[in-house]
């Protein structure tokens, strides 16, 4: 019972709000952290960045981690594929934000999806 509940916990702790999906297309370069983070909400985790190691000196916040995405972080350079993040410059100020690979891909397919559709509508 206590795993299930532990899972559970992890699970709803690793969604992106509602917020932060609704909300992730609006930023946009040059807004400060203050403005992204009252915009999206607290952060699931955060990471200094180094122009050695990651080619800009700054942060990139992340909203939506998972345990597997806060791993592949840890280890692999780049921006996340599985976590919405927002990097800043030294200054503060957003340098790009990055949704998870999974929402092209939703699009991409929502988009053929649309166009079958649409072919077999005009075939009538």
């Amino acid at each position: 019972m206590r795993l299930a509940a532990f899972a559970a916990l992890i699970f709803l702790a690793s969604c992106a709000s509602q917020e932060v999906v609704d909300r992730f297309d609006r930023i946009k370069p040059g807004m400060s952290k203050e403005e992204v983070v009252e915009m999206l909400g607290k952060p699931s985790s955060g990471r200094l960045l180094t122009a050695a190691r990651d080619g800009v000196d700054g942060e990139r916040l992340q909203w939506g981690d998972s345990l597997s995405s806060l791993a592949s972080s840890a280890v692999f350079e780049g921006d996340p594929e599985r976590a919405w993040s927002v990097v800043f410059d030294k200054e503060g100020k957003v340098i790009r934000a990055v949704p998870p690979a999974w929402v092209d891909a939703e699009a991409d397919e929502a988009r053929i999806l649309r166009d079958r559709r649409d072919r077999r509508v005009g075939q009538f």
